[in-house]
């Protein structure tokens, strides 16, 4: 017996990064898909500690139900970094997540109506595409050049001489707009973009903020990434601009995923208003998760730890760069990355990165079609998303010559017509 459903699941894309792991039926399968760290870069006997140690401080506390905001000594923790990385903050203007995911989830929540008009850069991360689609709004990609999105067009789409928005706006409804749709949102994630590595300039970035503060536009920025940057730390666009707006992080690329930690940056009442929309998903997040991972915080450098993670992946950076040209695998467009998890492949016209995937897979090597980072999904049949950090150096070089293959076979596929 067929039951009926609500209209939004059906809206909502499975995640093919999730299905493409789970698509793992041999032994010897190399994963250049999922974002997941490395594993020698999961502190396992520092946390295993950490562990320890709260139980034995805090007994059956560490065990008990917290508060929705999160666990004080951790927000503490969060915002204080923040202030040292140029974004003043205080405890209260932060809301502990489970992972950077539930964040832009709940943002979606309370931010979007049926209908609504996201604005961002494309590619764009694949789990920020399912969050919208939840709520029913559209994704309309700005126009970008190699600093970032480009202002002028940006502003065009925003209509900044119409009353669209409100600055002080902080009331759970929003204004009504017009017949014509106006943007709802915009989303950036400017350091270490996923899929694509990009990265918004610090001139562009005080640009944005500046079309930003005209506009009044709600503006989220996410930056999982940015701990993982190679070069000068940039600004966030946050610190640049006078209209409050939400940031969002994460624990997941630095320590462990597994801890499903995240946070959201934003004004103390913004904060407040997104508590109840917490509680119904989850109450708070896991405290003992929350209570471990300050304890780790507290007990290690993490900047060590995060430069050595660094190292490790740009090692396996190089690694891939050199192999796809030792394999001449032919691109139209391919960049080293600043850092990050990903290198992103552009292929000559005509070549379908979804069939490729699955040639891929029965050759044992696993990457995700670019069909999955664009709202419209064919727009993303040339490109190709490879994690470079989970595999070692010789599982990323036989898995790049196992992706040759592949492109090989679809070659004689084609000509076959």
């Amino acid at each position: 017996m067929a039951h009926r459903t609500a209209n939004r699941p059906r809206s909502v894309r499975r995640s093919p990064v999730r299905d493409i792991l789970s698509f793992h039926n041999r032994s010897d399968m190399i994963s250049l898909a999922g974002g997941l760290p490395a594993y020698e870069s999961l502190p396992v006997a520092d946390m295993a500690r950490a562990a320890q140690r709260v139980l034995a401080l805090h007994g059956p506390r560490a065990l008990q139900y917290g508060t929705t905001e999160g666990y004080a000594p951790l927000r503490a923790w969060i915002a204080n970094r923040l202030c040292r990385q140029g974004l003043p903050t205080r405890e209260n203007q932060i809301l502990i997540t489970g992972g950077s995911q539930q964040a832009m989830d709940l943002i979606g929540r309370f931010l979007l109506q049926p209908g609504d008009i996201v604005l961002t850069t494309e590619p764009i991360y694949n789990g920020a595409i399912q969050c919208f689609e939840l709520q029913n709004a559209k994704v309309q990609p700005i126009p970008t050049d190699s600093s970032g999105p480009i202002p002028d067009r940006l502003r065009s789409l925003l209509h900044p001489n119409r009353p669209c928005f409100r600055a002080g706006f902080t009331s759970l409804s929003r204004p009504t707009l017009g017949p014509e749709k106006r943007p709802a949102l915009l989303y950036l994630l400017p350091t270490l973009g996923n899929p694509s590595g990009s990265i918004i300039s610090e001139q562009r970035r005080s640009e944005l903020a500046e079309i930003i503060d005209e506009s009044a536009v709600p503006f989220l920025e996410e930056d999982p990434y940015g701990e993982l940057f190679e070069g000068v730390r940039l600004p966030f666009i946050q610190s640049m601009t006078r209209t409050p707006g939400f940031l969002l992080g994460s624990f997941s690329k630095i320590v462990a995923p597994s801890l499903r930690i995240g946070w959201i940056r934003a004004d103390e009442d913004r904060i407040q208003q997104l508590v109840p929309f917490k509680q119904t998903m989850d109450l708070h997040t896991n405290l003992l998760s929350q209570m471990i991972l300050h304890q780790f915080l507290s007990d290690v450098d993490l900047d060590a730890h995060i430069a050595s993670i660094k190292s490790l992946y740009a090692e396996r950076r190089n690694a891939m760069l050199q192999e796809i040209r030792n394999q001449n695998i032919e691109l139209t467009s391919l960049e080293a990355p600043q850092g990050g998890m990903f290198l992103w492949l552009k292929f000559p016209e005509g070549l379908n990165t979804d069939e490729l995937a699955r040639l891929a897979l029965e050759e044992g090597v696993a990457f995700v079609p670019g069909s999955a980072f664009f709202a419209e999904s064919q727009k993303g049949q040339r490109f190709a998303r490879l994690n470079f950090t989970a595999a070692d150096c010789d599982q990323i070089r036989t898995g790049i010559a196992r992706l040759k293959v592949a492109l090989d076979r679809l070659s004689v596929d084609s000509s076959r017509g």
